[in-house]
Formats: C-alpha cells, sequence, structure tokens
C-alpha cells in the first residue's frame, strides 16, 4: 500500500488578521558565530542553503519562547545537542522582533516561496523528529534589518535561561 500526500497551499482571504493566538514578538534562533555575519551584514539574511534556483529563500522565526530544535547545529537531539552547538558556534543566541516581521506560516511555504510539497514534508518531519513544533513556525522573505531587533539574549546554562546583551556593546566588538 502507498499513501500519497499532496500539500495544496489555501492563501488566506483579502483583509485577513494574524491569529489573535500569536504572541506580539517572534525569535530567531541562531548562534553566536552567525550573530557576529548579522551584526556585520546589519540584517538577518533569507538562508540560500539547499534552496534551489527555482524557490525563494527565507527567514525563519517561531513564536517559542524556547530554543528551537530545528537551529541545533548538530544531530544530537535535547539539551546534548544545544550544549554542542554552544560549544563549537560561540553560544546559543535568541534574537526578538516584532511578530509583524514574520507573517507567514509554516503552511504557507508552498505558495509564498514556491517551496515543493516534498520538501515541506521533509521538513515537517526533519522538524517533529527534533522536537520542534512547526504550529509555531513563522517566516519572511525579506532581509530582516538589525533595527528591528527589540532584544539579542545568549542562553546562560548555568542559570537555564535567557540573558540579554547590549546591542551597542556587541556591535562595537564586532
Amino acid at each position: 500500500m502507498h499513501i500519497h500526500i499532496q500539500l495544496v497551499p489555501i492563501p488566506p482571504p483579502p483583509n485577513h488578521l494574524p491569529n489573535s493566538h500569536d504572541p506580539p514578538a517572534l525569535f530567531h534562533y541562531t548562534t553566536g558565530l552567525n550573530l557576529r555575519s548579522i551584526i556585520t551584514s546589519g540584517q538577518i539574511k533569507p538562508s540560500t542553503a539547499h534552496v534551489p534556483p527555482d524557490e525563494k529563500p527565507v527567514v525563519w522565526f517561531s513564536t517559542s519562547r524556547h530554543w528551537e530544535p530545528t537551529a541545533t547545529k548538530c544531530s544530537v537531539p535535547g539539551t546534548a545537542g544545544q550544549l554542542i552547538t554552544a560549544q563549537a558556534q560561540g553560544g546559543l543566541v535568541r534574537i526578538t522582533v516584532p511578530a509583524s516581521t514574520a507573517p507567514h506560516r509554516f503552511e504557507d511555504l508552498p505558495l509564498i516561496a514556491g517551496t515543493a510539497p516534498s520538501v515541506c514534508i521533509g521538513l515537517l518531519i526533519a522538524g517533529l523528529e527534533l522536537g520542534s513544533d512547526p504550529d509555531t513556525w513563522r517566516f519572511t522573505l525579506h532581509p530582516v534589518p538589525i533595527a528591528l531587533f527589540r532584544e539579542v539574549e545568549f542562553f546562560d546554562f548555568d542559570k537555564d535561561g535567557w540573558v540579554a546583551v547590549d546591542m551597542a556593546e556587541l556591535t562595537c566588538r564586532n
């Protein structure tokens, strides 16, 4: 028996309002090394890694205040993977932006970015296997300038929480 799944994107109706359950902010999860590139360029650029020429690259965000498992840079799940990533990549970083920055949901990916349904299913499965909740995923096609950053935080494993850093100080260091 073969099961075939086909994603059919449904565009939002005109004058569609965002889901009232969404928080007022979104979070971009990355690493200290990537933060350095973000500060140098002045923006979070859409990811072009493994994106075919006929697809539009996106910048990913989450509505979750907890580390996004798909941002871990190794195949080890959970806290162990986060520790390995933090050690190899200069720490775990969370950038807070207004929710309006990335209005699109994961299910909009085929329609908005032109992502093949088979790729969407692969992303969905990979995210679920890593412990992610795709309902929290949001994206934009546009670069996100640092002027939109509300807060930049590093994860402190000793305190088991996020610690805000001064963007002006970071900018001077980089």
